[in-house]
């Protein structure tokens, strides 16, 4: 009879003793564990471009990818008039032509795909060679806007999904909207 009062009673004690064990090994291992300071930098995708201006010529234009990941970027032109003041006029503006430097794919409504991933704070080939002088007539003279964009070089899927594009087996795009 006494047997039976003690055997319900073995189970628990068993349970309990392992759960201190258990505490008491966690407890040291907390104590004996110094702290990690880990440095994590998120992703950062930026772009600027770097140009030539005279006041009617324009040459070097280029992109440099300023942020801190390999950057696929594009550049898109906008051509416009403005008076002596610096207002945009209604005048009808054609863009300047220029010959695209190797490395560029030309796409629609004059935006231009840097083929290759830039590395952070590298920079892309100048878009065309020479220079590319504005029209002057009268009080009004022409703009030329340079925008760039940048986008993640990794996925790939990014930049194919995002911006329409064809990648070769290399990464390179082929063909541009």
């Amino acid at each position: 009879m006494k047997h039976r009062k003690i055997f319900p009673i073995l189970p628990i004690v068993i349970l309990l003793v392992i759960v201190i064990f258990s505490g008491t090994v966690i407890a040291y291992m907390f104590r004996m564990t110094d702290d990690a300071d880990n440095q994590f930098a998120p992703a950062e995708v930026s772009c600027a471009v770097l140009e030539q201006f005279d006041g009617t010529n324009k040459s070097e234009v280029k992109v440099q990818n300023t942020g801190n990941i390999a950057a696929y970027l594009r550049i898109r032109l906008v051509s416009y008039w403005v008076d002596g003041s610096g207002n945009v006029v209604a005048k009808p503006s054609v863009m300047p032509s220029f010959v695209l430097q190797s490395g560029w794919v030309a796409g629609a409504n004059n935006t231009y795909y840097y083929q290759t991933p830039v590395a952070p704070l590298g920079y892309t080939a100048d878009l065309w060679s020479g220079t590319v002088t504005l029209e002057l007539d009268g009080d009004y003279r022409q703009v030329l806007e340079v925008f760039a964009e940048a986008i993640q070089g990794n996925p790939k899927t990014a930049v194919t999904e995002s911006w329409g594009v064809t990648l070769d087996s290399g990464g390179s795009i082929t063909n541009a909207p």
